[in-house]
């Protein structure tokens, strides 16, 4: 059962790390896309550095609150896809290696959700 909850504290904390760098980045114009800080860039870094304290808060009882990897998951899929339309439109550059962190991010949390899915909620 160690490595059910070393895989969830991982897929945790990396997803809340993530999400701490787009809570920063989102407010650097240049970044996003435009030439001035815009209000919804605001609201975009409010939303990711909560959803990142909500991982934190998930690590503390990982088997219980392994679910929030499947909502975790739909959100890193939906920013990848939305990273990719702007960029096929020129809004933002695209970057490979963003596109594959996600990709490799979304594996890693399935895999553990997975794996730790055996153990119950029990810990």
């Amino acid at each position: 059962m160690n490595k059910a909850v070393l895989l969830l504290r991982l897929s945790y904390w990396i997803a809340a790390i993530a999400d701490f760098v787009v809570a920063v980045l989102v407010w650097m114009p240049e970044r996003m896309g435009v030439s001035v800080t815009v209000y919804p860039m605001g609201l975009a870094s409010v939303i990711a550095f909560s959803w990142a304290v909500m991982l934190l808060i998930a690590d503390r009882r990982p088997l219980q609150r392994r679910w929030i990897l499947i909502p975790t998951m739909l959100v890193v899929a939906l920013i990848a896809a939305v990273r990719i339309v702007f960029s096929l439109e020129g809004a933002v550059e695209f970057s490979l290696v963003i596109t594959l962190f996600a990709v490799a991010l979304i594996a890693f949390m399935a895999y553990s959700y997975h794996y730790s899915g055996k153990f119950g909620t029990k810990q």
